[in-house]
């Protein structure tokens, strides 16, 4: 399957999340032909009121491509204003109807009340839309993405393998290789076989050395996290769910949501083949 960046879905708010998003979508695309659809909600209320925000928002949003025009001559601009009570269900609207290749989501942090996307799940939409997001936060604003890490489990994930090739190509990126064995050695263990056709297949198709580790018995997604903040990396590709969530007294919680604002670690939640 032929993976490209022509046509980028991104939430919009208006705050430093639509520019963190907005600068790694920049960095993505580059070429006549992609598309960035921005997406902002507008919440049920008052019909008077309703209107003069709608009149705002549209006055921004026409600001906000203005700017992406000076700034990106070659990107294409179109935005969308829904009603709607939850930004995520409209998130999966319109990815069902667009068939973005990527979509991005700014958080600046876990739980900010005064954010519209407070309550958003990165991992769940990219299972639900069968499209991957990338989470970014404040602190990968002006870095550049040098090193990629891809967890790899029991199953060979051959669609998170080809995005770290296209990415690694992309940034000109190292890409690191973390195994994780999260339940008991069996009889026949399939993580050794699995993890040396994925360092082959990375092998195959990029020309700089494969860096690779392996970890013991925990969270994949706590695994995950700690070693890319040992080798200092700038982005996590990982399964929806399986690989990104983490559960705990406050309840289920995305990887995005365990790293502080002035974090640099993205986070790629890409969903399996089926």
């Amino acid at each position: 399957m032929a993976i490209a960046f022509n046509k980028i879905l991104i939430p919009v708010d208006f705050s430093l999340n639509t520019e963190i998003a907005l600068k790694k979508a920049a960095g993505l695309v580059g070429h006549d032909e992609a598309i960035l659809h921005l997406l902002h909600v507008l919440k049920p209320g008052n019909r008077s009121k309703q209107q003069f925000k709608l009149w705002t928002v549209e006055k921004e949003m026409e600001q906000l491509k203005d700017t992406i025009r000076s700034q990106h001559p070659s990107i294409k601009v179109k935005s969308h204003v829904l009603r709607g009570r939850s930004v995520q269900r409209l998130i999966l609207d319109c990815a069902a109807m667009l068939k973005p290749d990527l979509i991005i989501i700014g958080k600046q942090n876990s739980r900010r009340r005064w954010s519209i996307f407070p309550h958003l799940e990165p991992d769940k939409i990219a299972k639900k839309s069968n499209c991957p997001v990338l989470t970014v936060k404040p602190g990968s604003l002006e870095s550049r993405t040098k090193v990629i890490l891809i967890p790899i489990r029991d199953f060979l994930p051959e669609r998170k393998l080809e995005w770290g090739v296209l990415l690694a190509k992309r940034y000109k990126a190292q890409i690191h290789l973390l195994a994780l064995q999260d339940t008991p050695e069996p009889k026949e263990w399939a993580l050794p076989q699995v993890f040396l056709k994925a360092y082959h297949h990375l092998r195959e198709h990029l020309h700089h050395p494969i860096e690779y580790s392996a970890s013991g018995r925990h969270s994949a997604a706590k695994a995950a996290l700690n070693y890319a903040e040992l080798i200092m990396a700038d982005m996590i590709l990982v399964n929806p769910e399986t690989e990104s969530g983490v559960s705990g007294f406050t309840g289920w919680r995305h990887i995005s949501d365990l790293v502080g604002k002035d974090s640099k670690i993205q986070v790629l939640d890409v969903e399996p083949y089926k």
